[in-house]
Parts: structure tokens; C-alpha cells; sequence
């Protein structure tokens, strides 16, 4: 956030204090404008911020509603009238929506957005579709914006890359519960940005505040209330059971100065799976088929070419076949498929297994400020998927 302290007559107004408040933590951030009425302020979390500014023979101004997102660049002037510092002017209103400061195309989703719109899975990732441009194809996990290969986007943790070097991998995605917001640049994003030639997803999760807040949440599916599978067979639904259930939760260890936030999500997926094989018929086990086999041990050279002869009936010999090759044989299991009373030949044994998926995931983070122009962070995150 930067701009220009400015007096009554649109001229430079030097040495005046400027203060961003956080109305989350109550943390204040220091900055005097410079001899030409600059101020900045470097790497400020997103959230919702108050501003006060000031200098003798001035009123005071107060800025509420400033609402600054990930990622953003907000150029914001400030106009003082001549009074006693007593006097204060109250002005409510957000940050300007248009950034000129930058040519960034980009798109963000707020936390009511992360938080209420349906998602299967509680992934973060198909409300990235959401930005013009960008195309999630069904049934793949990583979007294609502006058309290209999923995986050369960059995706961003609170500063952080979270890729895997080969072949470019998302290494987790966080817990929906535990984001406050995330920003996707799709075109002309800056050089800091710069080693994808997708896009650039930068998430920001949530830290803790003066006050204390957490839920608890779990969200479940079952095949009791899902349509049967087409392809399944007879008998009952295929298993479809998924529970994902958790925590998130964040406060004060010490108000105005240090914060903490944790979040747990464990999934329980148990997913019946249908599969079709084309496995032997009960005619071909014993060595009955319906064309021709020839018998490679009558193999002779002629004039024409080389010849066999045909078995007869079209079956080979059980004597004929190798007693390894039998034992395989009769692994295999009967056709359960069938074309009017006959087995059928091909795609001819379906079958239901299940798929099973334990999965648990937590973050830890903690916020310290050190003095007002100074402040830590530092985050643990765990995933473990069997």
C-alpha cells in the first residue's frame, strides 16, 4: 500500500504520520510520508485495515473499511485539512478497486466464497475456474488457464512455492476451513512471479486475531444416497462412503502482539470400484475355441511358404498344454458376463473392489509482531495420505 500525503492545495505535505491499524489483531503499522508526501507500506497481510493520519496544524484523518487482498498493490492518496490534531475527520470507505499501478489480470475469491459454494472433495481448486479464462476439463484435477498444460502454473502458499520439482505437482492442498482468500493472475503478473508461464495461484491462509474463533465441521457421502452405478452388477450399490471432518482454530497467546491458529481435516474414503475384464471362457479352458488353432509342431517349409496343420474340432490337446500354463489358467475366474445364455467373449467379468483412502492433514501457525514495523511468521504443515 503506498501513496501521497497531500495539504488543502494538492501540495506534498512532508513528515506526516501515517498509521494502518489491523481491525483483526488491533497491530499498528508506522510510516511518515517522505519531502515529496510519499508513504509506504511493505508486505502487509490481507485483511481488513483502519488508517489514521496526521501532522501539527492538521486534522487528524481516519480511514475505516479499507479492505486490502492478497497480492494487491493499493495506491491511496491522502488529502489533510488545516486544524488542531483534535479535530478529526471520519471517512468510511473501501479501497479503490481500480489498481493502476500495476497491469496484472487477476481474480479473487473471498473467504464466503471458499467457505459456502459446494465443493466435492473440500479441494480448493474448481473455484479457480471461477477467473475468466481459465478452463477445469472434467474429470482432471488442475485447471488449463488461458490454455495452457496444467501443470506450469504456479501455486503459492502465504509466499511460499508448494510445487514439486518433477513434474510440477501441487506437494497438498490446505484444508478449505483454514483459507481466507486466494488471488489467481492469469496475464501480465509481475517479474517476482515470473517462473511459470501459466498461471499464478496465490492463496493466503488464516492467522489468528485479538479474538478467539473456531469451528468444528465434518461433511460426508454414502451410497444409500447416490443412483446405482450403470456398469455395476447385480447385487447391492457399490460402496461410496467418504467422511471429512475437522477443526480449525485461532486466537490471542498474548492480545495486540503475538497470535496462533490451528487447523486438523482427516478423510475416511472407502470407494467401490467397478472393473471389466475380458477374462478365458469356460470352452477356452478346456481348449475349445471357434476358429481355427494350428499346431506349431507340424511346421513345415514348402514351396509356397511354410504351413501347419489345423488341430482338429478346433481344440487343442489338454496333453498339449503346459502344466504352468494350466495352473494359470485355472486362477482365473468363470464369465460373469453373457451374451443371450452363452458367456460372452470379451469384456466378459465385472467385477466390484474397494479403493480405501486415510488421509490426515494440520497446520500450525503462529504470529509475533516485534515493534510496529517489524512482524514473524511461521507455519508447520503436515499431510499424510495412505
Amino acid at each position: 500500500m503506498f501513496g501521497t500525503v497531500l495539504d488543502p492545495s494538492g501540495l506534498a505535505l512532508a513528515s506526516a504520520a501515517v498509521d494502518l491499524i489491523s481491525e483483526g489483531t488491533s497491530v499498528s503499522l508506522h510510516a511518515s510520508s517522505h519531502a515529496d508526501g510519499g508513504y509506504h507500506f511493505f508486505a502487509i497481510p490481507a485483511g481488513s485495515y483502519r488508517l489514521e493520519a496526521g501532522k501539527a496544524g492538521f486534522r487528524t484523518l481516519q480511514r475505516s473499511g479499507l479492505v486490502l487482498r492478497v497480492g494487491e498493490q493499493v495506491n491511496l492518496d491522502i488529502a489533510l485539512q488545516i486544524g488542531e490534531p483534535a479535530e478529526s475527520v471520519m471517512v468510511t470507505a473501501a479501497a479503490p478497486l481500480l489498481q493502476a499501478s500495476r497491469g496484472t489480470a487477476s481474480f479473487v475469491v473471498e473467504r464466503e466464497k471458499v467457505v459456502a459454494l459446494p465443493l466435492d472433495g473440500r479441494n480448493f481448486v474448481p473455484l479457480i475456474a471461477l477467473a475468466p479464462g481459465v478452463n477445469l476439463p472434467p474429470g482432471q484435477l488442475l485447471p488449463r488457464i488461458n490454455g495452457s498444460r496444467p501443470r506450469v502454473s504456479e501455486y503459492i502458499y502465504d509466499g511460499i512455492s508448494v510445487l514439486q520439482p518433477e513434474p510440477g505437482q501441487v506437494a497438498y492442498y490446505p484444508i478449505v476451513d483454514a483459507i481466507e482468500e486466494f488471488r489467481v493472475e492469469t496475464n501480465s503478473y509481475s517479474a517476482e512471479y515470473g517462473r511459470s508461464n501459466g498461471g499464478v495461484i496465490m492463496v493466503n491462509q488464516k492467522s489468528g486475531s485479538n479474538a478467539l474463533h473456531g469451528s468444528l465441521f465434518e461433511f460426508f457421502r454414502n451410497e444409500k444416497l447416490n443412483a446405482r452405478n450403470l456398469f455395476a452388477s447385480a447385487g447391492a450399490k457399490p460402496q461410496f462412503r467418504r467422511n471429512q471432518y475437522g477443526f480449525v482454530l485461532g486466537g490471542p497467546v498474548r492480545k495486540n502482539q503475538t497470535f496462533f491458529f490451528a487447523d486438523w481435516q482427516g478423510t475416511r474414503l472407502a470407494t467401490g470400484v467397478v472393473r471389466i475384464s475380458t477374462v478365458p471362457t469356460t470352452a477356452q479352458k478346456n481348449g475349445v475355441f471357434t476358429q481355427p488353432v494350428f499346431d506349431p509342431q507340424t511346421t513345415r517349409q514348402t514351396a509356397s511358404g511354410y504351413l501347419r496343420d489345423a488341430f482338429a474340432n478346433n481344440t487343442i490337446p489338454q496333453n498339449r498344454i503346459d502344466p504352468a500354463a494350466l495352473a494359470v489358467l485355472n486362477r482365473y475366474p468363470a464369465p460373469n458376463v453373457f451374451t443371450g445364455t452363452s458367456e460372452a467373449t470379451v469384456n466378459n467379468y465385472r467385477r466390484v473392489g474397494d479403493d480405501t483412502t486415510a488421509q490426515d492433514q494440520f497446520d500450525l501457525r503462529l504470529d509475533h509482531i516485534v515493534n510496529p514495523r517489524q512482524r514473524v511468521f511461521a507455519r508447520y504443515s503436515f499431510l499424510r495420505d495412505n
